[in-house]
């Protein structure tokens, strides 16, 4: 008799632990390994953390895409992707995100860092352009539509041309305000 409070309290937290559905230990891998990866002073990204933790994003974004961090964990799993330099399977998350949520807030990030990623990681500058030129049609008022100019005007151009560009305006800048 002495051990049945015990007993008891051992037997509701077997219940208890037992009714924890599967969204939610997935929900609690997620946090467990976001603190994993992101508290890491070092910044130093760990790429087996970074595959583990674009994967659970993934598979909840998926398994349960009604839930409001779903569409959260698809984007985050793109940044994630691109930070990693899988960058195909970033373009992938971010293409997902915006043909789920194309209205959603992140919807032109999404499209945005398509471009950029075929820009800079990939090198394919068609991809690119197509997705910079979409990005100002549907977004022509959004603060990342001159970026999406800007980025349109020097697609292919190497860093020293880039740099030679610059110093020359810089000079004509210059020049301008002397006279």
């Amino acid at each position: 008799m002495k051990n049945f409070p015990l007993l008891t309290a051992y037997c509701l937290l077997l219940t208890l632990i037992s009714c924890t559905s599967d969204q939610q230990k997935l929900q609690q891998a997620i946090d467990a390994k976001e603190k994993e990866l992101y508290g890491d002073s070092t910044m130093v990204m760990d790429f087996a953390k970074a595959k583990d933790m674009i994967a659970l994003y993934a598979d909840f974004a998926k398994k349960y895409p009604d839930d409001k961090n779903a569409e959260d964990y698809l984007f985050k799993a793109g940044e994630v992707s691109m930070g990693a330099m899988q960058s195909n399977v970033a373009i992938k998350y971010f293409e997902q995100y915006y043909e789920k949520y194309p209205k959603a807030d992140k919807a032109p990030y999404s499209l945005f860092m398509q471009g950029f990623i075929y820009e800079t990681q990939v090198k394919n500058i068609e991809k690119a352009k197509w997705c910079y030129e979409k990005f100002i049609h549907d977004f022509p008022a959004h603060k990342l539509a001159e970026d999406a100019k800007y980025s349109i005007a020097n697609l292919g151009k190497s860093e020293e041309e880039l740099i030679k560009e610059f110093e020359a305006k810089l000079k004509s800048d210059s020049a301008t305000a002397i006279q």
